[in-house]
């Protein structure tokens, strides 16, 4: 099966908002074994909306759309649908009520323009959208399938797991995907593809690595006729990665790298105090910001650059101190403007208490990813002390 992502406003085209929606869908496709042709942005004009959707059609088996189903005049996803297959749109009572109670479970009264997202045509089967006012759209025409989902990504991820999954996966051909995701930290992209190089270049199982705000990921897919056979490629391949990128790896699948250090805080008994000069608290608001980590850290404190010359071990030892925790980490930037508009200096890391280390790290980046680097440099240098003997 071959698809075509088509992305819907002219907030995208007009550079407002980021594509998220494409990327997420390109992923998920792949997962089941489809072939993406080819991602297309378009803007809120019917005409070149309704020529996007019907170029589509004519190569791909299955169209995703997002975006484009609000209740403005300038939604125009049903419009030009509508206009593909030639039908007339007409309110639906049943999703026009549906609209009313979401409304009216917040104690509001729904607009009569939002009447437009009970729209519905013979040809299409309504997509509910139990976390928002816009129903989706299922259409069968020419031999494609077309779904038209909202651009909220939490309602679009959504409507697409539970709704349009389900209708595509009896019209795929009977193919098994598995894939493993392992995360690494330390280590630069370029350095995990040369590792891994003969393992890439082998192609079954497909193995690529992908540089994420939380470290680089290395994504291992394989395509069998079974599930059994899939999962055999994949272990196989993750275990080869794995076994190469030892010491780099924190944690696999969805786990998130503050999950995966508060996991290890809890595992060695230890509880963490933060105190970041210059950082922006980045690697604080990065572990604050987990749930699972709230029991393993302590607090954190964050301050701006003072241009003095602030030493990351007595800010770990301030951390302990003023958060009575087992562990203090100390993180300081101290960097001044280069040219280019970027900054250079240092990022300098400590952990004090029942384990000790520090480590100076040069950096040469835009302010904000100085601030990034230096939160996944705080996260690793805690996490090798974590794997230390106490």
């Amino acid at each position: 099966m071959r698809a075509h992502i088509v992305s819907i406003g002219s907030e995208l085209i007009l550079g407002h908002l980021t594509d998220t929606n494409a990327t997420f869908l390109a992923q998920e496709l792949v997962g089941l074994g489809v072939e993406l042709l080819h991602v297309t942005q378009v803007g809120d004009d019917l005409p070149r909306l309704t020529a996007a959707l019907r170029a589509a059609g004519r190569e791909a088996d299955l169209v995703v759309c997002t975006g484009g189903v609000g209740p403005t005049d300038d939604d125009l996803t049903r419009e030009a649908i509508a206009a593909l297959v030639g039908q007339e749109p007409v309110v639906d009572p049943t999703l026009r009520e549906g609209i009313r109670a979401y409304f009216a479970g917040r104690g509001l009264t729904m607009p009569e323009k939002n009447a437009k997202q009970a729209w519905l045509i013979p040809a299409a089967e309504a997509l509910p959208n139990p976390v928002g006012t816009a129903p989706g759209w299922f259409v069968r025409h020419d031999g494609t399938m077309l779904v038209a989902m909202p651009g909220v990504p939490r309602e679009m991820r959504r409507m697409w797991r539970e709704q349009a999954v389900p209708r595509i996966v009896p019209s795929l051909p009977p193919r098994a995907i598995q894939n493993a995701v392992i995360k690494t930290l330390g280590i630069g992209e370029s350095a995990v593809a040369e590792i891994l190089a003969d393992l890439i270049e082998r192609g079954e199982p497909v193995i690529a690595t992908y540089a994420k705000d939380d470290g680089v990921q290395v994504h291992v897919t394989a395509s069998a006729e079974t599930e059994a056979e899939a999962a055999t490629l994949v272990e196989a391949g993750r275990t080869d990665v794995r076994d190469r990128l030892r010491g780099f790896v924190y944690a696999e699948g969805d786990t998130s790298l503050a999950t995966a250090l508060a996991s290890l805080l809890r595992e060695r008994g230890e509880t963490l105090g933060i105190v970041e000069v210059g950082s922006g608290g980045r690697f604080g608001g990065l572990m604050l910001g987990e749930p699972a980590a709230a029991d393993a850290v302590a607090g954190a404190f964050a301050s701006a650059p003072n241009g003095g010359t602030d030493d990351p071990r007595e800010r770990a030892d301030d951390a302990r101190g003023c958060f009575d925790s087992s562990l203090g980490l100390g993180c300081v930037v101290t960097v001044s403007p280069a040219d280019l508009g970027l900054h250079e200096g240092t990022v300098g890391v400590a952990v004090t208490g029942t384990r000790s280390v520090e480590e100076s790290f040069k950096i040469r980046a835009a302010f904000p990813e100085v601030q990034r680097r230096a939160a996944l440099h705080a996260a690793d240098v805690l996490r090798r002390a974590l794997a230390m003997e106490a």
